[in-house]
């Protein structure tokens, strides 16, 4: 499985896949693959070994935000999901007009006019070919109208929600 992750503001690659004599073997940004091994600890912590060295790691996810604390550093970053990427740019951002670049139906509505939004904050989620895909403000603002509900179909370029900046 790969990754697009974003630690201290710069974005990574990394490929995790299943090594034949147990363990994964873990590839960061392209670099030589590493073979690691993970055993649970606890319900969110791992004991993981590599080159020799054993620590221990713990995970916090909340939505794509991840706090990981390696023996006593805390690191935080986030899950880059591509889908999300691809809709966003093809959505002209998440300040605006923000519309679909798919033909799907509106599965949920989740602003209303006159709301106040967080940066990353799901605005509307669009079903298309069986997926889910969720809008999202890409950052802070007022939902200046809403021009959609539950329900509906909509075709590519639809506009969903306009958002003004804060």
């Amino acid at each position: 499985m790969k990754y697009a992750i974003e630690l201290g503001g710069r974005e990574a690659t990394v490929e995790v896949t299943d090594h034949p004599d147990g363990g994964y073997v873990v590839s960061f940004d392209g670099g030589g693959p590493r073979h690691v091994h993970a055993d649970a600890v606890g319900a969110a912590e791992w004991r993981v070994t590599h080159d020799g060295r054993s620590q221990r790691v713990a995970l916090v996810t909340r939505g794509e935000d991840i706090t990981a604390q390696l023996d006593t550093e805390a690191v935080f970053g986030r899950v880059v999901d591509p889908r999300d990427q691809a809709l966003l740019a093809l959505s002209g951002g998440g300040q605006g007009e923000i519309k679909t670049p798919m033909p799907g139906a509106i599965v949920r509505v989740e602003v209303a006019p006159g709301d106040e939004v967080d940066e990353g904050q799901v605005l509307v989620v669009v079903e298309a070919m069986k997926m889910e895909n969720e809008f999202r403000a890409e950052s802070a603002g007022r939902v200046a109208s809403v021009l959609v509900a539950a329900g509906d179909s909509v075709e590519s370029g639809t506009v969903l929600v306009v958002v003004e900046e804060s």
